[in-house]
């Protein structure tokens, strides 16, 4: 018989963050309010980076992918959307970038943002679906300073990979990051004077979204097409 595992957070550091996301209405696909709690001033999407393929260390925008093809660039564009994502001869990706990871560079420029906001108050760091992926009974939560996060992600990838984390936020929930496991960019709910700070950063690629704005890989593609 197949064991279905009963998921819950109260208990948990995560039970706030759940209490707050979902969506109202329907419609399509998913949106940042099923990604990100209500309750911010501003809503961010950071596109991830894409790098090459050869280890040259050479990336991509996604800004630049689309100006070069001549396509719309906006809050909902879809990796789908890009063309020729794959060389014509081999097949192979002529650039690359892994769901639910944020590349280090930018990583590295969004805690340098969030860091006045932050101050000296600890920060979370959760693990959610990639710990149900990985056999743990709730989720994975990690308390430091921001400035640990990369010590968080080395501590932890033996249980829950590489990837991640899902959550952040300070303890005084002022700011969340999620990066969905699924997903090639990271949502932030954030203060306006915080939003000011990460848009105005030259390492990131940041455009503003509401709770509305859809997130899935089809966003902004027919609902007819694969």
């Amino acid at each position: 018989m197949t064991r279905i595992r009963v998921w819950t957070y109260e208990g948990t550091e995560l039970a706030w963050l759940q209490e707050r996301l979902g969506r109202t209405g329907a419609g399509p696909g998913h949106v940042v309010s099923e990604l990100v709690p209500s309750g911010f001033e501003v809503y961010l999407r950071v596109f991830h980076r894409f790098e090459a393929p050869d280890g040259s260390g050479r990336t991509r925008r996604w800004r630049t992918w689309a100006e070069e093809a001549g396509i719309d660039f906006h809050a909902e564009s879809s990796y789908y959307s890009l063309p020729g994502r794959n060389d014509a001869g081999s097949g192979a990706l002529v650039w690359e970038s892994e769901p639910g990871v944020l590349d280090g560079r930018s990583r590295g420029a969004l805690a340098r943002c969030l860091a006045d906001a932050t101050g000296e108050q600890d920060v979370y760091f959760a693990y959610n679906l990639a710990a149900v992926l990985c056999g743990e009974e709730e989720p994975l939560v990690r308390r430091a300073r921001l400035a640990g996060l990369e010590s968080v992600r080395e501590q932890v990838a033996a249980r829950v990979g590489s990837d991640g984390p899902e959550f952040w936020w300070p303890q005084d929930r002022s700011w969340v990051v999620t990066t969905d496991y699924d997903l090639m960019s990271t949502y932030v709910g954030c203060s306006d004077e915080t939003a000011r700070r990460i848009l105005d950063d030259d390492e990131l690629e940041v455009l503003p979204v509401t709770p509305r704005t859809r997130v899935d890989w089809y966003a902004d593609r027919a609902p007819h097409v694969p």
